[in-house]
């Protein structure tokens, strides 16, 4: 049943597709976006400030993609008890975000033109952005709604412009908004080094490659976890896209623009065919022979990754917070970044402030726009980002030092941590527009993390840009490079470190991915770098 309802969805989603292409081809393409239905009962029903946000209850229609810690969004309580604040009903629509059929389901939406009136936490892409709000209209321009209408986004833009920046499309406008983390541990994978067993060996936190693989060396022969086994892994690295950023700080290599970019002087430059990125591939290569590195680290098998670090059998990795090992953490202290071969020691492993930036938006066959960024702006502030992450207070939470705190029938439920949370909020897998400040912090984020992150705040890097949002035709002609230059390096790169591809072919490598356009890809990124200077 399951495969013929796929079938027919996307039968359905082909044709759909094929009409709004035709269509698209007929329209004008120097038409102005539209920038609300504009509704006149819908804006007189509106209230000037504060709740509620209307005077008569109005009910919005909602689309996204439902992370598997979640409630039903319709039983999570802080839209239930948003809703009493604010007459606004939201009707929900949401498929398991880890399902191919919930993206399958958004774009058959837009292509059938069946729209919700708000897109929620839909997995909305740069892409995804351009086509439907700049290329198709489907999408609403927001920035006149929340100049007028949504105070803490216009002061958290005027404080903040690359927020802006990262959420303004190539057309000027503004057609989503993104999670904002001026926290800078909520945007940082943190190093995190077992202290245990540096005291049993003696020994101190590394500063540079030389100590680090002292340490890594020690971890892997002299049994510091003391159970008589060999069972130690040095360095857990989970997945094979760590190798872009957890030591490329060291290697003077940032993450800027939401690629392997370096932007000096105003000039950007991507670094995957640089001699920098191929000594760091050394260094991997070097600690992979040697045993030192997770030997699975490609494999992507993250649920034995996160079994090993329960267990407090990795001596070395990182990772933003503690969750997956809660009941070991004290074991673990933070470091900081190890100073590389040229002197660098650049925490790259780190995001911008505004990322994922499409976690609403509003299409234009809403009839309330006003009410619902006046609904999404709470989220924005300090008070919405408390009842956001934390509920309501002593029902979810209660009030100490200042400082909001969960209860324990929440943090310690034989469910888990994320499971329970998910009855409350959508803060498990993220992607939620609000804001995340110093002042209530990051719900997921503990005093171990916090301590953690002392470590790596003064080697962040002093901006990180977001990813553009790129015109069609910029689209078009870098989509298919881009992909194919990702799936090459990404191969490449596995296989330098484990030794199935030389280093005498480093040459016949950067060649390669010269004869792949890298060239025309890197002047893309220069032209929306230099569009938005």
């Amino acid at each position: 049943m399951l495969v013929k309802t796929r079938k027919r969805m996307m039968m359905m989603l082909a044709a759909a597709l094929t009409a709004t292409t035709l269509t698209s081809a007929c329209s004008n393409s120097k038409e102005e976006p539209v920038t609300s239905p504009g509704n006149t009962d819908a804006a007189s029903n509106l209230t000037e400030a504060g709740f509620p946000i209307v005077n008569e209850p109005v009910t919005l229609k909602v689309f996204g993609c439902k992370d598997p810690n979640h409630a039903e969004w319709g039983d999570v309580l802080i839209f239930k008890e948003y809703e009493k604040m604010t007459n606004v009903k939201l009707q929900f629509d949401e498929l398991p975000a880890n399902a191919q059929g919930c993206d399958e389901k958004r774009n058959l939406l837009f292509a059938a033109n069946e729209l919700p009136d708000i897109f929620l936490r839909a997995n909305l892409t740069n892409t995804d952005i351009a086509r439907y709000g700049q290329q198709e209209q489907m999408l609403i321009p927001l920035e006149g709604l929340i100049d007028e209408h949504a105070p803490n986004l216009k002061s958290i833009f005027e404080q903040y412009p690359e927020v802006k920046k990262s959420v303004t499309a190539a057309d000027g406008h503004i057609y989503s908004l993104p999670t904002v983390r001026l926290q800078s541990s909520g945007r940082s994978e943190k190093i995190w080094i077992n202290k245990e067993w540096l005291a049993r060996l003696d020994l101190k936190a590394p500063t540079n490659v030389d100590e680090l693989f002292t340490v890594l060396r020690a971890f892997r022969d002299n049994d510091p976890n003391g159970n008589g086994k060999q069972d130690e892994i040095p360095l857990g690295l989970r997945d094979i896209g760590m190798v872009y950023s957890t030591f490329s700080g060291s290697f003077g290599l940032e993450q800027q623009m939401g690629y392997q970019i370096n932007i000096k002087d105003d000039q950007v430059n991507i670094w995957l065919k640089d001699e920098r990125f191929k000594e760091l591939l050394q260094f991997l290569n070097q600690l992979y022979s040697e045993k030192l590195l997770w030997q699975d680290f490609y494999a992507g098998d993250i649920p034995n990754w996160r079994s090993n670090l329960s267990q407090a059998l990795i001596g070395m990795f990182f990772i933003q917070a503690s969750d997956p090992f809660l009941q070991v953490e004290n074991q673990f202290t933070g470091m900081t970044p190890i100073v590389g071969p040229h002197g660098d020691q650049t925490h790259s492993a780190t995001g911008p402030i505004a990322a994922p930036i499409g976690t609403f938006a509003i299409s234009k066959v809403n009839k309330n726009p006003e009410a619902a960024i006046r609904w999404v702006d709470y989220f924005f502030s300090e008070e919405g980002s408390k009842f956001f992450q934390y509920g309501v207070e002593g029902e979810t939470y209660t009030m100490k030092d200042g400082k909001p705190v969960i209860h324990d029938s929440i943090k310690n439920d034989s469910r888990g941590f994320m499971a329970a949370l998910g009855q409350v909020n959508l803060v498990p897998g993220g992607s939620f527009p609000h804001v995340v400040t110093d002042t209530f912090g990051n719900i997921v984020e503990n005093d171990k993390v916090l301590e953690a992150n002392q470590f790596i705040e003064d080697y962040l890097p002093e901006t990180v840009l977001g990813a553009p949002i790129f015109d069609k035709a910029t689209s078009d002609q870098i989509i298919p490079i881009k992909a194919d230059i990702d799936k090459y390096v990404r191969e490449s790169v596995a296989k330098f470190i484990i030794g199935e591809l030389s280093f005498d072919k480093w040459g016949e490598y950067a060649a390669t991915l010269e004869k792949m356009k890298i060239d025309v890809l890197q002047k893309a990124y220069q032209d929306a770098y230099d569009a938005k200077k």
